[in-house]
C-alpha cells in the first residue's frame, strides 16, 4: 500500500498536466469538476420551474401577414385572413391559414409553391394581430363591444368599459365563451386583493357580465387591518365601517379620515375661497366629493355628530400621515383609476 502511494501521485499529476490546457492552463481538481457538474445537473434540473417556454403564436381570422416568396415579388403580397380562415395567393389560390403557426404555414407555402417553383424561399411574417372583439355587459360605465389587443384579460375589459358602476356585484362577475358554461370571475380578489387567478386571458366572443349587488357596498381603504369591500345593509357608518376592516392600524391618523362619495349635486358657491374649498369644488365638479370625519373624536369623545353616515359605493379612507386635503384627492383619484373600483 505505501509502494503504490508515490505511483498513484505521478499518475494523478499527469492527468491533472495534460487536462490544464482543457481549463485555461490551471491545473483543476477532480473534486472542482465534480462540484462543477453537480451545480450544472442542478441548475438545468431548475430551467424548467423558472423559464417558461413562449407558446407559438396561432393565426387567426383578420390577421394581416405578409407572405415573401425570396426572388419571386409578382407572388409576394399582404394578406389578410378572412373570416372563413383562407388566404388567396398567386398560382396556389385558396389556402387555411387559421389555426396555424406562422412556421407551420411558411411551410404549408413552401410546399405548394414547389409545384411551380423551383426551390421557393418563403417567409411568413404577422404584420397586424386580429383584435379580440368582446362584450362587457351589466354594471359597468359604458356597456357595449370592445375590440381588444391579442392577449388582452378581463382587467382590460374593465378598463375599456371604463370601469365598474357603484352597484356592481364583485363576488358574482361571469365569463361567457361559447356554448361553455359561465366561469366565476371574482373581483373582490382581482381587484383588492392583487388575484391574478380570476385576470384571465379574453377570446373573441367572450361577454364579461357583471351583476347588480342588491345589497350595495361600501369599501374602506388605507391603514386598516383588513382593506375590502363590505355590504351595505340598512345604515352603515364611517366608524361602523372601521371596525368591519378590523380597526385602525398603528400608523393611521384617525382624524385625517376622508368618505369619498361619487355623484354628488354641483357644489353650492363657497362664502370662503381657501385652498380646501378649491380642492373640494374641483373634487366636485368631477362628480367626487371628499367628505372629512374625525374619527379619532368620535371614538375618544363619542361625538357621534361628526360620524358619517354611509351610501352606496362611498369609500372610507384612512391615511397614513398627515397629509393636505389636495393630497388626499390625487392619491384617491389616482387609486380609484387604477383598481377600476368605481368608474
Amino acid at each position: 500500500m505505501i509502494a503504490s502511494r508515490p505511483r498513484r501521485t505521478r499518475r494523478r499529476q499527469r492527468w491533472r498536466e495534460k487536462t490544464a490546457g482543457m481549463w485555461g492552463g490551471a491545473p483543476v481538481s477532480f473534486r472542482r469538476i465534480a462540484a462543477w457538474l453537480i451545480l450544472a445537473v442542478v441548475f438545468s434540473a431548475s430551467l424548467p420551474f423558472h423559464v417558461k417556454a413562449q407558446q407559438p403564436y396561432i393565426l387567426a381570422a383578420e390577421d394581416v401577414l405578409e407572405v415573401v416568396v425570396f426572388g419571386n415579388a409578382d407572388v409576394s403580397r399582404a394578406v389578410t385572413i378572412r373570416p372563413d380562415g383562407m388566404i388567396s395567393l398567386p398560382l396556389i389560390g385558396e389556402v387555411a391559414a387559421a389555426g396555424l403557426t406562422p412556421e407551420q404555414l411558411r411551410r404549408q407555402l413552401t410546399q405548394l409553391f414547389a409545384s411551380f417553383l423551383r426551390n421557393p424561399q418563403v417567409a411568413v411574417i404577422v404584420r397586424e394581430f386580429h383584435k379580440v372583439r368582446v362584450s362587457v355587459l351589466g354594471q359597468v360605465t359604458k356597456p357595449g363591444v370592445y375590440e381588444l389587443a391579442q392577449g388582452a384579460t378581463v382587467l382590460d375589459a374593465l378598463a375599456a368599459a371604463e370601469g365598474l358602476a357603484t352597484d356592481a356585484g364583485l363576488g358574482e362577475a361571469r365569463l361567457i365563451r361559447g356554448q361553455d358554461a359561465p366561469v366565476l370571475i371574482d373581483l373582490e380578489r382581482l381587484l383588492l386583493r392583487g388575484d391574478l387567478a380570476s385576470n384571465l386571458a379574453l377570446l373573441p366572443g367572450d361577454a364579461l357580465v357583471i351583476p347588480e349587488d342588491p345589497t350595495g357596498r361600501v369599501y374602506v381603504l388605507g391603514e386598516v387591518a383588513r382593506p375590502g369591500i363590505f355590504p351595505l345593509r340598512g345604515s352603515l357608518t364611517a366608524l361602523q365601517a372601521l371596525t368591519l376592516a378590523g380597526g385602525p392600524t398603528r400608523r393611521a391618523m384617525l382624524n385625517r379620515a376622508h368618505v369619498i362619495r361619487r355623484g354628488i349635486q354641483p357644489p353650492q358657491p363657497a362664502a370662503e375661497v381657501t385652498l380646501a374649498t378649491v380642492v373640494v369644488a374641483k373634487q366636485s365638479a368631477a362628480g367626487i366629493q371628499l367628505i372629512p370625519v374625525d374619527l379619532l373624536k368620535v371614538i375618544r369623545e363619542g361625538d357621534v355628530a361628526r360620524d358619517v353616515a354611509l351610501r352606496r359605493g362611498d369609500v372610507l379612507y384612512v391615511p397614513e400621515n398627515p397629509i393636505a386635503l389636495e393630497n388626499i384627492a390625487l392619491l384617491l383619484g389616482v387609486a380609484v383609476n387604477a383598481s377600476v373600483l368605481l368608474r
